[in-house]
């Protein structure tokens, strides 16, 4: 049976379960969602992040094209070019040979010895476009909650196109944002849109403690000797990040669109970047974060 058909069975069967006919709740609509993308082997996309950040008087608008490519259960390579600062654009990817970060500002790259690592550094450089769809795809994210888990009480607000494609347009209040909202294909089940309140949940953001072995991976992966006062650091790092999202008044929104989704046949050539001449190798690409020497952003 081909990829389609066993997705088009799996949700066939949903269908039954949940009664012909019957209009779909939210959660059965995620949840055929979920079901799509890990019935998936491969994903492609291209598409944009378009934020605004309202912050102490100042406004600030950033616009982030990016290339996704994924293969189960961990393949991936991921591109971003920020359209208002070119210098900011990068890559972050796994050929199974490498996992690697590379930022343009810097002419350089670094390998990143875990995933996790790699996509979380690289979920904010690319305006969050390396976490919302490889959450759903890639294994290495298993132990993490997808993005629906976040939203309390979703809610099916209308049904609107985006491009050709007729999508269910669910939201709700999340434990990160005062409001998230995903655009939901109503033919293939696939995530066409995204849109994030930056205003924080009634009650502020819960940040999640760091434990002494993603501490240590950390610092690891900044080029750091793992030491007392290191973790030390990273510690007070954290704590202080969870200060500012206390006091600061942010508001804003980002959306995210995929558009030209496919999942073709992919071999290991499709996951290796192709660095720019010059481009050096560093142990570490964020050593200077945590102290020593000055961070090269």
């Amino acid at each position: 049976m081909t990829r389609k058909k066993r997705i088009a069975f799996a949700l066939l069967l949903m269908l039954i379960a949940h009664g012909c006919g019957k209009d779909e709740t939210p959660s059965e609509i995620l949840e055929k969602v979920k079901m799509t993308y890990q019935l998936m082997d491969t994903y492609q996309s291209q598409g944009t992040v378009k934020s605004t950040v309202e912050s102490g008087g100042l406004n600030t608008n950033a616009d982030i094209a990016f290339s996704i490519v994924l293969k189960k259960p961990n393949l991936y390579l991921i591109s971003w070019a920020n359209e208002n600062m070119a210098i900011r654009s990068g890559a972050v990817w796994n050929d199974g040979d490498q996992r690697c970060i590379y930022m343009k500002q810097m002419n350089a790259y670094s390998e990143i010895n875990n995933d996790e690592l790699a996509l979380g550094y690289a979920t904010g450089l690319s305006g969050g476009a390396a976490f919302t769809i490889p959450s759903f795809f890639l294994s290495v994210f298993k132990e993490q909650p997808d993005p629906f888990s976040r939203l309390k009480a979703p809610r099916i607000e209308k049904t609107e196109k985006v491009g050709q494609e007729d999508c269910y347009v669910i939201s709700g209040p999340s434990t990160i944002s005062k409001k998230e909202t995903f655009w939901v294909s109503k033919k293939s089940y696939l995530i066409k849109k995204y849109n994030r309140s930056l205003e924080p949940p009634e009650g502020g953001v819960a940040i999640p403690e760091m434990t002494d072995e993603q501490i240590e991976e950390t610092l690891k992966s900044m080029g750091q000797e793992v030491t007392e006062e290191g973790k030390q650091r990273v510690r007070a790092m954290v704590e202080g990040s969870k200060e500012v999202l206390k006091t600061a008044k942010i508001k804003g929104s980002s959306t995210e669109i995929h558009s030209e989704i496919s999942s073709p046949g992919l071999d290991k050539k499709d996951f290796q970047f192709v660095l720019p001449e010059g481009t050096e190798l560093k142990e570490s690409l964020f050593g200077g974060i945590l102290g020593g020497n000055k961070p090269e952003f």
